[in-house]
């Protein structure tokens, strides 16, 4: 059964109203004007010509980059009853935050490693995914796997900056080492 999420431990909640079937191992994501994200108010991104452009990013790259390191994307469209669309995904498991930090080697071994294999995918893929953050990693068996592609983009000069502000803000908590360790995949 379908439970809406709910989380002061995530992201700021830009856009997703998110519901989660742990038994079935689903998440359903609702982009809509009027939604509720997981900080339980109103999306940052309220408009549908913003939120239909954010949406068509994330399908052109969880596409684009389906892979065991992808979170596996089942089904997607427009919502019938409103203007907005949905997204029916795997739910691997909770999110990297919900695990105590000295925890986080033991669930997913060679995290660090992981965390560059993943990096080595993104530039051999040349992209950008800006939102490296800790709420946007989950996984299964070890195996760390990335989701929420709505902000990434094609890598360019000028946006290097922004996402290497992401590593040493956000995926560096992982592993400070990562900040050195990932500069060469930028």
């Amino acid at each position: 059964m379908f439970e809406r999420y709910h989380s002061i431990y995530g992201s700021r909640g830009s856009l997703a109203e998110v519901w989660i079937d742990k038994d079935a191992k689903l998440v359903k994501k609702y982009y809509k004007i009027n939604g509720n994200t997981i900080q339980n108010r109103p999306p940052v991104h309220n408009t549908i010509e913003e939120i239909d452009k954010l949406f068509k990013n994330e399908i052109y790259w969880t596409t684009k980059l389906k892979s065991n390191l992808v979170v596996n994307t089942y089904e997607h469209g427009k919502l019938d009853d409103q203007p907005g669309y949905y997204i029916l995904q795997e739910w691997p498991g909770p999110d990297l935050l919900q695990y105590p930090r000295e925890d986080l080697n033991i669930v997913f071994p060679n995290i660090t490693e992981q965390i560059e294999h993943m990096f080595r995918f993104f530039k051999q893929h040349n992209m950008y995914k800006f939102n490296n953050a800790m709420c946007n990693l989950t996984g299964k068996n070890g195996q760390l796997m990335c989701f929420d592609f709505k902000y990434a983009a094609t890598r360019t000069v000028t946006n290097i900056e922004i996402e290497r502000h992401s590593i040493k803000e956000w995926i560096s908590k992982i592993d400070p080492e990562l900040i050195f360790k990932l500069e060469s995949l930028l």
